[in-house]
């Protein structure tokens, strides 16, 4: 006949007293509570292991951190699966591999591998830098610790939603397909079965793009003469005259390199590496110099001669000036004027206008000057260098006509 084992009560655990050497109190079905010389108790259950048939004891936890109800549930977990020949101790170590793994695959640490693997190589520096640090303000600090595996739509909604309440609605959209390049890398590299976040954006109404603040070219005379005034300092004023001569975006005017120009030409050659867009899409940029923007690198040249960019930074010499210096100037002459009227990259779109208004027959070439590459192949064709006579002539026009608009304003362009 089986002995019969009484089960113990909360009472006998509370008041079993340590001796001089170690005891157990059984509670039946494997489970009991040891109580050491040094007056520790501990659960433990006894079972057979299906592989060995061996008897074994598994740890369960300490009283009174485990309770002697917890200590039972815990036993029945490990009799559920031992009566399908599974081996509580084999699952234990299972499910603490499981987790090890869950915390090296977070979904901020899949993010760095697919950042410095695959990303990096495929946008430009300054791109791959600003959607970085959008996910390190935004996704990193709510979901960034969690085990990739457990991001799904909703919690990807609800961590996104408060963003498009304050009305970045450009933001949330583009944290979306930054999220969902990251989902996809996880399941390309095996950590994952499938990303479910592909449909998130259908949660959120995609509102129009806002055009970059701007001016119409009537009232460049009026903005150059605030800059002229203005406290900035000269380098700063220069460099988004520069912006303004070249039409080329923030990103390519503030990295330019003095290798990059051809004086003799009187061309600036920006590498496709530095190019808006994607790697495999991209190409060198030629940027005709007119005469107003071959000034202003003779007076940087005076400068900093001898440094690797024609804008260094102000306290890093050997790196290129902030992308955000222009921005913040033009936000804060004229004791802020020009806040939410202009930013540094409206002054490609003041261009634009006077350019098509003034060169109606040549809409092609005006999007040549300002590195637009479209679907059209007939456009594109001007970024081979076929028309880059014409680039000249309109960039001279267009450098005129700045040179016309800063007689109001007392800056001068030299005539040679």
């Amino acid at each position: 006949m089986a002995r019969i084992t009484k089960p113990l009560t909360n009472t006998e655990v509370e008041k079993a007293k340590p001796k001089e050497k170690d005891y157990s109190l059984m509670d039946g079905g494997g489970l009991f509570l040891r109580v050491k010389a040094n007056g520790v108790k501990s659960w433990l259950f006894n079972y057979y292991r299906p592989l060995t048939n061996k008897r074994t004891n598994l740890g369960i936890g300490n009283y009174p951190a485990i309770s002697l109800m917890q200590a039972r549930n815990k036993r029945e977990e490990w009799r559920a699966l031992l009566a399908q020949d599974i081996d509580p101790q084999i699952h234990l170590e299972e499910i603490k591999s499981q987790r090890q793994k869950d915390n090296q695959n977070t979904f901020q640490h899949i993010a760095l591998d697919w950042y410095q693997s695959k990303y990096k190589k495929t946008v430009i520096e300054t791109t791959a830098t600003k959607n970085w640090a959008r996910l390190e303000k935004h996704l990193f600090p709510k979901i960034g610790g969690l085990f990739i595996g457990s991001i799904k739509p909703a919690l990807l909604v609800e961590t996104l939603r408060p963003i498009d309440n304050e009305g970045k609605n450009d933001t949330v959209f583009r944290l979306i397909r930054l999220a969902n390049n990251i989902l996809d890398h996880a399941v390309n590299i095996g950590v994952i079965e499938f990303n479910p976040c592909h449909k998130v954006s259908s949660a959120f109404t995609l509102k129009s793009n806002k055009h970059q603040p701007s001016l119409p070219p009537e009232k460049l005379g009026e903005f150059l003469a605030a800059l002229h005034h203005s406290n900035r300092d000269y380098i700063t004023k220069m460099l988004v005259q520069w912006l303004l001569l070249t039409m080329v975006r923030t990103a390519e005017a503030v990295s330019v390199e003095w290798s990059e120009i051809d004086f003799e030409q009187a061309i600036w050659r920006i590498p496709a590496e530095k190019m808006k867009g994607r790697k495999n899409e991209k190409r060198q940029h030629d940027v005709p110099l007119s005469r107003q923007a071959m000034a202003i690198l003779l007076q940087m040249k005076a400068i900093n001669k001898g440094q690797k960019y024609v804008f260094p930074h102000y306290s890093k010499p050997n790196e290129a000036m902030c992308s955000q210096t222009p921005n913040n100037a033009i936000k804060r002459i004229a004791n802020g004027r020009y806040k939410g009227l202009l930013t540094a990259h409206g002054l490609r779109s003041i261009a634009s206008t006077y350019l098509n208004d003034t060169f109606t027959e040549e809409p092609h070439v005006i999007e040549a000057c300002l590195a637009h590459v479209g679907g059209d192949s007939v456009r594109n064709a001007y970024f081979r260098g076929s028309y880059l006579e014409r680039r000249k002539a309109i960039m001279q026009a267009w450098g005129d006509y700045v040179e016309q608009c800063s007689t109001f304003s007392a800056l001068t362009y030299p005539t040679s």
